[in-house]
């Protein structure tokens, strides 16, 4: 074949070698409106296309933070030889003065179903500052029962316990999802996850990049942010240099000939390998490489410096993950629908992130509060319209962490891991004014969860938010669902009107 023909023939196939060759793209169940569509008789439950978020933005606390002097706190807890808040009292009140924070040392928010009125404690006082944030909160009492990081991370980030063929996390779902819809199939990804570029113990934390049983194309794009990065050296594709159209081409041919071996005497569809649709799926997004690389754009990754409490650190990572997800989802073209931040601190722990074993207010009061601050920084304002910033209306934000803090001390100054009573934090998307408040209860007694949502529940609300439907055999079942549900429809519904608070 003569050079030229060769590559009008690649150039010509490029789409076959993509779209049409993806069998990863072509399902027996609901094929015509993609995984993860609603079934006719369960969109009862399913949130109104008006009040579902466009995309959603994670911000998972890597090492374990304390509910109890953040999203869950009640002032007059603590006697005896719990700690909560009173136990370190004196020395909270004086970082919170240290740290510049204003106002009272926490902020009334909501009744549980208890009666308890639970306050915003003082290292949520970025948040505190901003009433439109805090009228679009809801605090969702969460537990489990994985003490070690290596079990807990891969729990709260999947729904799926460590071992779990059908462990992936949500942005696969969400990228697979939309990925799959007609007209979706696009090179740019739909969903990422935003590792921090600093030396930090992973415990299992990449389980967010996994994708379990769902195919290779699901996976979502997986960023360090560091302004060595890696993966920009690897998408400027320096192996291939000016080669690249004839590299491309090359491949197409390949891959189309491939292709051939799967049609029996070359006639009908071709048998289904996900191996073979898996590669396909690579090379169609390696050729929009350059595509990606405008999306990645190198200043995103330029190095931010930083402080808090009197703290300076020459790299503020939270301040350059912040940024880059921002850029992400208010981009006008091809915007992701689900930006994870993995949060390792503005100054780690020794023990990892916001693991505070030791020097818990010290490292809280600072760690916490910074991320929070430049969290709320990337969010408009009522009126303020940047289009750089995040809108309430379009996004809807999940804090996240693997599991809280004892509610008594580790040594002198610490808290240990505590899965038993933990929050998480839903704010924006569907969560309007209505829906503020607390679902779930926790006991002053022993600080354990009473009534809760597990990993799994949690993991679902991500998903129905974005208007997915949550079970299949990828991703979860009826049995992972409490309240007794016994059906699909009965599920979907209790987690849509019973964890997300919305009626209508």
């Amino acid at each position: 074949m003569k050079r030229r023909n060769f590559l009008r023939a690649g150039a010509a196939g490029s789409l076959t070698a993509g779209a049409a060759a993806f069998g990863i793209l072509k399902y027996p169940r609901r094929a015509r409106a993609g995984w993860g569509s609603w079934p006719d008789d369960k969109v009862d439950a399913l949130i109104p296309a008006e009040r579902q978020a466009q995309n959603v933005l994670e911000l998972f606390l890597y090492g374990g933070v304390n509910a109890f002097d953040t999203f869950y706190t009640v002032p007059s807890w603590g006697q005896g030889n719990q700690t909560f808040l009173n136990v370190f009292l004196a020395q909270t009140q004086s970082r919170f003065q240290s740290c510049g924070f204003t106002g009272e040392l926490t902020e009334p928010f909501a009744d549980d179903a208890n009666g308890v009125t639970v306050h915003l404690g003082p290292w949520v006082s970025p948040l505190r500052a901003r009433p439109d944030i805090v009228e679009r909160m809801r605090v969702i009492v969460q537990r489990h029962d994985s003490l070690p990081h290596e079990g807990a991370n891969p729990f709260a980030l999947t729904g799926s316990r460590l071992g779990s063929p059908r462990l992936a996390g949500v942005g696969a779902s969400i990228q697979r999802h939309f990925l799959e819809r007609p007209g979706g199939l696009r090179s740019t990804p739909y969903a990422y996850i935003l590792y921090p570029g600093v030396d930090f113990p992973t415990d299992n934390v990449k389980a967010a990049s996994s994708v379990g049983l769902h195919p290779g194309s699901a996976r979502p794009l997986s960023v360090v942010v560091d302004s060595n990065s890696e993966l920009s050296n690897l998408l400027a594709r320096a192996g291939v240099g000016d080669k690249r159209a004839q590299f491309d081409a090359a491949v197409d041919h390949y891959l189309r000939d491939y292709e051939a071996r799967f049609r029996p005497a070359g006639k009908g569809a071709a048998t289904r390998s996900s191996e073979r649709s898996n590669y396909a799926f690579a090379h169609f997004a390696r050729r929009s490489a350059q595509e990606l690389q405008g999306i990645l754009a190198s200043d995103l990754f330029q190095v931010i410096g930083g402080s808090e409490c009197g703290n300076a650190e020459p790299v503020d990572m939270p301040a350059m993950q912040a940024r880059l997800a921002a850029a992400l989802l208010t981009r006008q073209s091809d915007q992701p629908r689900y930006v994870q931040w993995i949060d390792g601190a503005l100054k780690p722990h020794p023990s990892g992130g916001h693991d505070t074993h030791q020097a818990h207010v010290q490292y809280a009061s600072m760690n916490v509060a910074h991320t929070l601050e430049e969290l709320a920084a990337i969010i408009n304002e009522p009126g303020e319209g940047d289009p750089n910033k995040i809108d309430l209306d379009k996004t809807m934000i999940v804090i996240n962490t693997e599991f809280g803090r004892t509610p008594f001390l580790q040594g002198m100054d610490g808290l240990n891991h505590w899965p038993q009573g933990m929050v998480n934090v839903l704010i924006g998307g569907p969560i309007t004014a209505a829906e503020r408040g607390i679902y779930g209860t926790i006991t002053e007694d022993q600080g354990f969860a009473e009534s809760w949502v597990s990993p799994a529940e949690n993991r679902m609300m991500v998903m129905m938010a974005l208007g997915i439907y949550p079970f299949s055999s990828q991703t979860f079942a009826v049995g992972d669902v409490g309240g007794g549900v016994k059906d699909e429809l009965e599920a979907a519904t209790r987690i849509k009107e019973i964890y997300l608070g919305i009626k209508a």
